[in-house]
């Protein structure tokens, strides 16, 4: 009765582990990351701000092929940061992420900073929305995001 219990586990153990996938496998199914940037967005912390006092965070994911995001030149921007209610564009120089000459998939979080945003209406508040991307050393710019709703008040 031993003998058989050993051999009916063992079986069942062999049929579990055939038919779950191995990690390369399961690598190897999504295909090659690109050599475009791709972002998304994480969070936006806070969602009520107060115009001229609170900064705005915005926590962004970046997965990228070939690691060429970020210049060592302080004066080149990457990333831009959009308000959608006037179109106005603040954009962000980024540090290589990657060593400089290397060619390797790079991932990560960037944690980008507004500082003090302003009212443009004469209402006491308003509704923001913030559309971000970034472009890497070749030229390529990443999908856009969009924030969801951030209220702006006096």
């Amino acid at each position: 009765m031993k003998l058989r219990s050993l051999i009916c586990i063992l079986i069942m153990n062999c049929f579990i582990y055939s038919c779950k996938k191995s990690e390369s496998e399961d690598e190897q199914s999504k295909g090659p990351i690109s050599d475009i940037p791709e972002i998304s967005l994480i969070s936006v912390r806070p969602t009520n701000v107060i115009e001229f006092q609170d900064s705005i965070v915005f926590v962004i994911e970046y997965i990228d092929g070939n690691g060429d995001i970020g210049t060592e030149n302080a004066d080149t921007k990457s990333l831009y940061l959009t308000d959608n209610r006037a179109n106005i564009t603040e954009s962000y120089h980024i540090p290589p992420l990657a060593p400089l000459n290397s060619s390797i998939a790079i991932q990560g979080n960037l944690n980008v900073v507004l500082n003090k945003t302003a009212l443009f209406g004469t209402n006491n508040s308003e509704i923001a929305t913030f559309s971000i991307y970034l472009v890497d050393r070749e030229g390529n710019s990443s999908n856009t995001v969009t924030t969801g709703s951030i209220t702006i008040s006096k």
